[in-house]
Parts: structure tokens; C-alpha cells; sequence
């Protein structure tokens, strides 16, 4: 199979999940020069469909093809949600010996994330235009030949202090300016708000919030005006209550956070300024960075009192 006739043959395919999953994944191996896995390992010991993987919590999940020492791979149907396939991997990756790549698929689109220790994540997405391209293709073909490519450079640490630094860049911001109109004495409510910030950051690239919802909210009201300023508030305010209840907010039904960090919808009042600074925050991968940053991050929020 050559990558027209992949192209041509899974561009018109609507199926479900289940029906799709092995058959794409066959198709793939033979657009790439690969054995599949029932011809490669026929007992199922290093390459095969529907791996048992145990969840962190005990429980036991399938994955639908895992290539040991390569890469975990997940189905969705097209149009599918791919971040809930991602999302799955994260749970499946220990007990199937934490592969450098996780891989998701709707049969239209390849994404492939690099899981390596200790480095910075990166995502590559191969459409079908892509494919059709050399890039897409060899992309596809290292994931089973040469997953070690994928390696990027820099360290998990470089990036988690990249990306702290642009949200210590917005709680400075808004101490500043508390301390000069004379409102530092919030500090609780102040700290309260900020880990929601925070959190919100991590939940949408963590697909705990759809659609990149927060990012889009920020970029909304990025103008900068004092106009656009108290529009962005309120629009603050409902999402930390749809978070609080669950419910829909404009387009999207938002799941409902247990615990005590959305028990209200405070919002301070804020500098013009604090939008585009929440800007270069939402432009960071929060999903990659290393979780004991949280703990400093907190200190540092708590300090602003």
C-alpha cells in the first residue's frame, strides 16, 4: 500500500472505534514496510493488539496496540476527542514499561507525543496532508523503526522553569499593583484566587477543561482596555462557578471540580495589563511540566501577603 492509496481509502471512513481500529493500524504497518503484529509476534509478547495495562489505581484498562520499548497507541472514532485517548495512555504507560512515545488516532489524524524521562514533551500531527508530504511519512515510519528520533533536547527542567516563570510573572503583576491602590490585605482571597488560576492552566492542558476554554477566554479580552477588562471578570467569575456546579458555559459542558478551590467565584479587581500576562502563560504546555513545581509555585503565591 502506498500513501495515496492509504489517503484515499481512510479519508472516507466514518466507523466506529472498534470496527476501525485494528484495520487502520494493519494499513499503517503496511504503508510503512512493517510487519503487523500477529505476523512480527505471534504470541503477543512485545507487539500486539488489545494489551492489558493496570490503571494507577488498580484497575485493569486495554490498550490497542502497544510495540514494547516503542510506543502505546489509542483509537477514537473520527472526530473523536483525541485528548481523552491521550489521557488513557498516561494511565496505561507505567505497567507497559513507559514507552518513549504514546500515540493517538482517529484513523484521520496521527498524534504522536514523545514520552521520554526527563524532557521536554513534543507533539507531532500527522493529517493527511502531512502524510502526503515526506515529513509525515518518515515521522510515521521512526515511530516504529527509530523511536529515539523523537528525543527532544531539552530538559523537563528547563521547561517547567520557562513555563513557571510566565505565571510567577502574573501573580508579580497583580501584588504590584494590589500594593499600589492599597488592596494587599486580601491576602487569603488573593492566594485563593490565584492557585485557580493556576489550576485552570494545568486543567485545560490536561483536557480536564474542553477546547482549550481558558486560553480562550484569556485571548478574548486581550485588547487590554478597562472595558475589556471587566467583561474578562465576569466572564472569570462564571467560569470558576461552572467549575464549581458543572454545567454549560456558552458552547461547552464543563465537568464539576470537587474540593474546596472553586467554592466561590471571587475575582479581584485587576490591572489591564494582567490579561496579556495570563496570555504568555496560556501559550506554555502546563501538561509537561515536572508536578513538584506546584509546591514552589504555591509558595510563591502565598508570599504575595
Amino acid at each position: 500500500m502506498n500513501v495515496q492509496q492509504f489517503v484515499s481509502k481512510w479519508k472516507e471512513i466514518e466507523l466506529s472505534e472498534i470496527a476501525v481500529a485494528q484495520s487502520h493500524f494493519i494499513d499503517v504497518c503496511s504503508l510503512i514496510g512493517h510487519p503487523a503484529p500477529t505476523d512480527a509476534d505471534p504470541k503477543g509478547e512485545f507487539f500486539t493488539f488489545e494489551i492489558a495495562a493496570e490503571k494507577p489505581d488498580g484497575e485493569l484498562g486495554r490498550a490497542d496496540a502497544w510495540y514494547k520499548g516503542k510506543f502505546i497507541w489509542e483509537y477514537k472514532r473520527p472526530g473523536s476527542d483525541l485528548g481523552k485517548a491521550y489521557n488513557q495512555l498516561l494511565l496505561y504507560r507505567e505497567s507497559l514499561g513507559n514507552p518513549p512515545l504514546l500515540i493517538t488516532s482517529d484513523t484521520h489524524d496521527i498524534i504522536i507525543h514523545t514520552n521520554f524521562t526527563n524532557t521536554a514533551k513534543k507533539i507531532h500531527t500527522i493529517d493527511f496532508e502531512c502524510l502526503l508530504k515526506e515529513d509525515g511519512f518518515n515521522l510515521l515510519k521512526n515511530a516504529f523503526y527509530e523511536p529515539d528520533i523523537f528525543k527532544p533536547d531539552e530538559t523537563q527542567e528547563h521547561v517547567t522553569k520557562a513555563t513557571a516563570d510566565t505565571f510567577i510573572s502574573v501573580a508579580n503583576t497583580l501584588q504590584q499593583w494590589l500594593k499600589a491602590n492599597g488592596e494587599s490585605k486580601q491576602s487569603e482571597r488573593l492566594a485563593h484566587f490565584i492557585i485557580r488560576l493556576l489550576f485552570s492552566l494545568f486543567a485545560e492542558d490536561m483536557h480536564l477543561l474542553p477546547a482549550k476554554l481558558f486560553t480562550q477566554l484569556v485571548n478574548q479580552y486581550r485588547q487590554g482596555t478597562t472595558a475589556h477588562l471587566d467583561d474578562f471578570i465576569v466572564s472569570l467569575r462564571q467560569l470558576f462557578s461552572a467549575m464549581r456546579d458543572g454545567g454549560i458555559l456558552g458552547f461547552y459542558r464543563i465537568h464539576h471540580f470537587d474540593g474546596s478551590l472553586f467554592d466561590d467565584d471571587f475575582v479581584p479587581d485587576m490591572p489591564t495589563d494582567i490579561i496579556h500576562r495570563l496570555g504568555e502563560a496560556c501559550k506554555q504546555d502546563w501538561s509537561n511540566i515536572d508536578p513538584s513545581i506546584f509546591g514552589t509555585l504555591f509558595e510563591r503565591i502565598i508570599d504575595i501577603s
